[in-house]
């Protein structure tokens, strides 16, 4: 795994290239996975998909075939690419994301969707840059929870970004502590810029899943609470994907265990995004 490959777009298809695997792979030999809610399964699938939904996923990765083609698919689009993300660090491969999804081979096609960034990252991959690109990303995602926070009228919804945007502001502050863990220096002001190639977005720029945050918080203005909720739990699906990665990869004992524990943070998250969605349906 290489520093670069948290911002590399998930391999996709679009509805016409999914229509042709169904036309000529066999159905042993492809799997067609729903990571949607059981309500939104119920009102309409891709025939023969399996479903499980999103916050499973982690938990019930043995009852998808890895020997197959494994085909992701939501709504639009934002939860699956996160499934990806995750399945491809699980060692599934080939797998890919439904361009658009559901809506989009139902003819629905949602338009002006965040662009995911690849922007200036450099290949190489020490943990101090992991350390600098998980402050970078979770400063931005805290910055746009709290302005998509700010313009909400759900009490519910109010509430839960407020304490998304928190949970960013401390996971800030530990990654600051895991810098020290690594380097035994203290956190200067040229954090984390200095770990990150020339030209890199400054903090508050970019968030989770490699999109600006001046985009999605655009995006996001006006949109129905059950979208803006769509993509947050593609965000938090990015988050824990990287922390169980970094888990997995990084050598320090102790940095390790923040990265467990911040997994185990990001899991919560997503647990209390998909309740609330859930409401919406």
């Amino acid at each position: 795994m290489s520093y670069l490959d948290f911002f590399k777009p998930v391999d996709s298809i679009d509805t016409l290239q999914l229509a042709e695997l169904l036309r000529h792979k066999h159905p042993e030999d492809l799997t067609l996975l729903d990571v949607r809610q059981p309500a939104e399964y119920a009102a309409g699938h891709l025939p023969g998909a399996k479903l499980i939904p999103l916050a499973d996923l982690e938990q019930r990765l043995a009852e998808i075939n890895p020997r197959t083609t494994v085909v992701v698919y939501c709504a639009v689009g934002f939860r699956s690419r996160g499934a990806v993300a995750l399945l491809k660090h699980s060692g599934f491969d080939p797998v890919v994301n439904l361009n658009g999804g559901l809506q989009a081979w139902q003819g629905r096609v949602a338009s002006g969707a965040p662009e995911v960034v690849l922007g200036p990252f450099a290949l190489a991959g020490t943990p101090q840059e992991h350390v600098a690109l998980a402050w970078l990303l979770e400063d931005g995602t805290g910055r746009f929870y709290r302005q998509v926070g700010e313009r909400l009228r759900d009490s519910a919804a109010v509430s839960l970004f407020q304490e998304l945007a928190g949970a960013e502001d401390s996971h800030v502050a530990t990654l600051e502590a895991v810098y020290t863990g690594l380097t035994g220096l203290a956190v200067q002001e040229d954090f984390p810029l200095k770990f990150l190639p020339p030209g890199s977005p400054a903090p508050g720029e970019l968030m989770e899943g490699g999109m600006r945050v001046t985009e999605a918080a655009e995006w996001a203005q006006g949109r129905p609470l059950h979208d803006i909720l769509d993509l947050a739990i593609g965000l938090e699906t990015n988050a824990l994907d990287r922390y169980l990665v970094l888990h997995r990869d990084l050598e320090d004992p102790d940095a390790r265990r923040v990265f467990e524990v911040l997994a185990d943070e990001e899991r919560r998250h997503l647990r209390k995004l998909i309740q609330l969605f859930e409401h919406y349906l």
